[in-house]
């Protein structure tokens, strides 16, 4: 009796596997089902442009081309794993020029293109024939002259239904959502190709710690030339300009970080014009001399609009410009210390300060030049934005006062465990957002007692920051200031995400949770 009814029970078995096997293939035959990721460019955000102006409606893009290989970007709301993509289609109309489409990959590398689009409003499907995960496209005209073209949206074909972000990093998490995730960095490191491969990992943006403030540029004495010289090099010199002189700008280490940046996908934070700090002082004495004495303001008008203008103008007519997107025009003036500026324009100017204000107008007028004041944000930076929240805001009022010529504001948050809390950092963040006005944080570290002390203010941090901008807070970039603790100016107190390039900290691992916790 037994034995049979062991008999019985195999068959029962052997049947309940057997259906078991087959209602288990349903599943996989319908999760390998073919899946459209449709995008179009309201979902999309801008990431970079070198010759092209765009503007946006009804979620289709206008793209007005200047030239021959002038290209945009723009970041796609998630990562996509090329491996189960079967095809992609743009649907665009570019009938009076060729265009080419292109998708890049989490490290800015091109890793697909179809080129020859040529026609009135269709579809444009490829296969992308990589196995890379993409996060960005690109639209490039291929003819000389000057023409424009319409995309609607870029369709990806997927099997599987992933979107196969893999591994998390700083960069397909909070690059994904602000649109830049940053460290600050030197030439040094950017030419040390193991650095620079590391960093590629997790960051898409770039700030330079010292090798784009006035000092690195101006030098610590001057190097004169004539104003038709200055001319002849490419220098913009204002009609309120009198000096027969004007000095030297030095420019060859900026220029190899942007030719760094556009080959590696980087994008770059100009840091800074205007400072208090780290400007030499013959920059505003007579004669361009340490001994001089310190001239007109009207004089120091033109030497700073002379210097702003030319400095931007450098870079905007070089081939890598492109990869420069934002600009701390001015740096700490509410923290500011006795200074060549305060010589020249005096001391305790409250939050109207003129020269500021034509800092500011001097940059903006650089990029209409251009045609970039759509696509290049100019901001004010300060630290412990938290205890001066009312005067940065009073501030950029009055340089916005008959035209916005600031977008926002630079949060630099070098910041302890200790100070400021987590709530006084949110609030401050939420009344400039309130105010209307873009942020960034741009210098963030956390010093701190103990490694998991810190780890906790940056969950807690992070978790602050992704609540404002899931309210809709117009946040775009966290940049971490310094790649990990022992190159930061604050190294003794281990204030950043690594303890050394590769090896991440507790707190790497916290703000990677907030943002999974944050419910993205």
């Amino acid at each position: 009796m037994l034995q049979k009814m062991n008999g019985k029970v195999k068959k029962i078995l052997g049947i309940s596997i057997a259906f078991l096997m087959l209602i288990m293939v349903i599943p996989t035959s319908i999760a390998k089902a073919a899946t459209n990721k449709t995008y179009d460019f309201n979902s999309m955000t801008y990431q970079s442009t070198w010759g092209v102006t765009y503007s946006i409606s009804n979620g289709s893009g206008t793209f007005n081309f200047t030239g021959q290989y002038r290209e945009i970007k723009f970041n796609l709301p998630e990562t996509l794993d090329m491996s189960q993509c079967t095809s992609v289609t743009f649907n665009a109309s570019s009938p009076n020029g060729q265009i080419a489409f292109k998708l890049y990959d989490t490290s800015g590398n091109q890793v697909a293109v179809v080129y020859n689009f040529n026609s009135n409003t269709s579809d444009c499907t490829f296969a992308p024939n990589s196995t890379a995960k993409v996060n960005s496209i690109g639209i490039m005209a291929q003819g000389t002259n000057n023409y424009s073209a319409v995309v609607n949206r870029v369709t990806f074909t997927m099997t599987g239904g992933s979107s196969g972000t893999g591994s998390s990093t700083l960069l397909n998490t909070y690059g994904n959502i602000l649109k830049n995730s940053g460290t600050a960095v030197n030439l040094s490191q950017l030419q040390n190709s193991n650095t620079l491969s590391v960093i590629k990992t997790q960051y898409n943006s770039i700030t330079l710690e010292n090798e784009m403030k006035p000092d690195a540029v101006l030098g610590s004495s001057s190097t004169l030339m004539t104003v038709a010289q200055a001319k002849s090099n490419g220098y913009y010199i204002p009609s309120s300009y009198t000096e027969s002189t004007v000095p030297t700008l030095k420019f060859s280490t900026i220029d190899a970080v942007l030719q760094i940046c556009y080959n590696n996908g980087l994008k770059l934070r100009g840091h800074t014009l205007v400072w208090h700090s780290q400007t030499p002082d013959w920059f505003f004495r007579t004669g361009y001399s340490s001994s001089g004495s310190y001239v007109s303001q009207a004089v120091m008008d033109a030497r700073m609009e002379m210097f702003i203008r030319s400095y931007m103008s450098h870079i905007y007519n070089g081939s890598y410009g492109s990869v420069v997107y934002a600009w701390d025009v001015v740096n700490e003036y509410l923290h500011a210390s006795t200074s060549g500026w305060s010589q020249v324009y005096g001391s305790n100017l409250g939050t109207t300060p003129s020269y500021v204000k034509k800092a500011f107008q001097y940059a903006y007028d650089c990029l209409s030049s251009f045609g970039l004041t759509n696509s290049v944000k100019l901001f004010y930076n300060d630290y412990n934005t938290y205890e001066v929240t009312d005067q940065i805001l009073s501030l950029v009022n009055f340089i916005n006062s008959g035209t916005k010529l600031c977008a926002g504001v630079g949060m630099q948050s070098h910041l302890n465990t200790s100070y400021p809390s987590v709530s006084a950092y949110k609030t401050a963040m939420q009344k400039f957002l309130n105010a209307g006005y873009e942020v960034q944080v741009t210098e963030l570290d956390v010093t701190n007692t103990s490694a998991s002390t810190q780890a906790t203010y940056v969950y807690d941090l992070m978790t602050a920051i992704l609540s404002l901008k899931k309210a809709g807070g117009n946040i775009t970039g966290i940049t971490w200031w310094g790649l990990y603790d022992s190159v930061s100016w604050r190294a003794s107190q281990n204030p950043l995400l690594f303890s050394n390039l590769t090896t991440p900290k507790e707190s790497y691992n916290k703000a990677l949770q907030a943002f999974t916790d944050a419910g993205y």
